[in-house]
């Protein structure tokens, strides 16, 4: 393979990459948005969730959230957990308590629910009465 090649291979691999992240993150479809601009109210009744947040060192916080919003993005922003930014996907999580994951070293956070890698961004994640959710500050695309 030529050496101009190989550079244009990683520049390709890395934006399928963040692509595949941003998708991850964020959940397919403009019902995220829709999600959001309501009220978030679902009833005077509020769901108690829980939230583990995994650092880079390895470090764990323990989260344990009442709220009335309908999608997790939602109520972890309200409480101001998480921030990012809003791309074509809904919310690109890059903060998570404090920590600010470095793109340029492939970090990002992945969200589990119960253990199990999410198929939706959390702006489109429903919450669930008593769910537990995970935020981890992954390293590798």
């Amino acid at each position: 393979m030529e050496k101009t090649q190989k550079p244009q291979i990683r520049t390709l691999a890395l934006l399928l990459a963040l692509l595949f992240s941003a998708v991850v993150f964020a959940g397919c479809g403009n019902d995220a948005k829709s999600g959001q601009e309501s009220s978030g109210s679902v009833g005077s009744a509020g769901k108690t969730i829980a939230l583990t947040v995994t650092h880079k060192d390895g470090s764990t916080k323990e989260f344990n959230l009442e709220t009335t919003e309908e999608n997790l993005g939602a109520a972890l922003l309200n409480e101001g957990i998480i921030s990012g930014s809003d791309g074509e996907y809904g919310l690109f999580v890059t903060t998570v308590d404090g920590e600010t994951a470095d793109e340029g070293n492939q970090e990002w956070w992945c969200l589990t629910i119960a253990g199990e890698t999410a198929t939706s961004g959390v702006d489109s994640t429903p919450i669930e009465d008593g769910g537990v959710y995970e935020l981890t500050l992954t390293v590798g695309y």
